[in-house]
């Protein structure tokens, strides 16, 4: 019996799945299912009912996974005692809301390289389902998205928040500029906004149907930048973290259309699943949260500065 078995079994019975096994320590199925096999011949006990659907624990499997779980957690305790930041050495997949790359990631990215330069990051940038999706499937690492209960057993750092506004650029839509944006307004226009299966879609929606008021015509798209190209070329109305276009606002490309109608700010989070490389993803997500903070100080501290409105 060595770490190897009890990590593979670990990772089987907690994710229900030998392929989502598979993927979260980097082998194949088959890999998977020899060495859980090996290991149970080694116990001489069995320690999983396999069915077409699932996989269940039996009576040993129950006691065999308690102990599993502490042998893992002794693990990973006896390489945090033993670690020096220069000694950590990972490349960690790592999901990312578009908003975030327009504030805070490269002063992130730029921060671990000074802290941890054995660390590195493939990155991919994805809207939050999307994201949520590959963090519990074991495709990423860790993601940074927007916050929301996840149905799936992770943990969760919060990081910061954004305000959403409405954005127009005003040498295509002066009518706007001598009042303020209407309920009314906002169904009869065209909104540039994220796809319907967001967030930030799904909030505006409910608030105009809470007033009896139809969904406005709509041009979506999962790219921030996409958003802002159109709403600089006056396609409609954008809705847009303030903070993520402080240069255009700065340039008078885009201005902030004062509205009645108030979007609700979107919490960010770390997600990852605890297992495999937890000293650096907590490392990691430590040091996402301080940058994030003083990132949007920053960015707040120039928005405040300066009338955009």
């Amino acid at each position: 019996m060595n770490f190897k078995s009890i990590e593979n079994f670990y990772w089987v019975a907690r994710l229900n799945s030998f392929n989502k096994a598979a993927v979260k320590l980097n082998t194949t199925q088959p890999a998977v299912s020899q060495r859980l096999n090996t290991f149970e011949q080694e116990l001489g006990v069995k320690l999983l009912e396999r069915t077409s659907r699932s996989l269940q624990l039996t009576e040993k499997g129950q006691i065999v996974y308690a102990y599993a779980e502490k042998y893992i957690q002794l693990n990973h305790e006896l390489l945090k005692a033993l670690s020096e930041k220069t000694a950590l050495q990972a490349t960690i997949r790592l999901g990312v809301a578009e908003t975030i790359v327009h504030t805070w990631l490269v002063d992130f990215i730029e921060q671990v390289q000074q802290e941890y330069p054995a660390v590195t990051f493939d990155i991919v940038i994805n809207i939050t389902p999307m994201l949520k999706q590959a963090v519990e499937a074991g495709e990423l690492d860790m993601a940074f998205l927007l916050e929301s209960s996840c149905n799936f057993d992770c943990v969760e750092i919060p990081l910061c928040q954004f305000q959403h506004s409405f954005l127009i650029a005003p040498r295509f839509h002066k009518r706007f500029l001598e009042r303020q944006l209407t309920l009314k307004d906002v169904s009869n226009s065209t909104i540039l906004t994220y796809p319907k299966m967001t967030y930030p879609y799904m909030d505006l929606k409910n608030q105009l149907m809470q007033h009896g008021l139809k969904e406005p015509k709509t041009i979506t798209s999962y790219s921030l930048a996409t958003l802002i190209k159109m709403t600089e070329e006056g396609m409609g109305i954008g809705i847009i973290p303030h903070l993520s276009v402080i240069h255009e606002l700065r340039e008078k490309r885009l201005q902030i259309l004062p509205s009645e109608l108030v979007l609700k700010p979107f919490r960010f989070s770390c997600v990852y699943i605890a297992g495999k490389d937890d000293l650096v993803k907590q490392s990691l997500s430590k040091i996402a949260q301080q940058i994030a903070q003083h990132s949007l100080r920053k960015l707040n501290n120039q928005f405040n500065g300066d009338d955009y409105r």
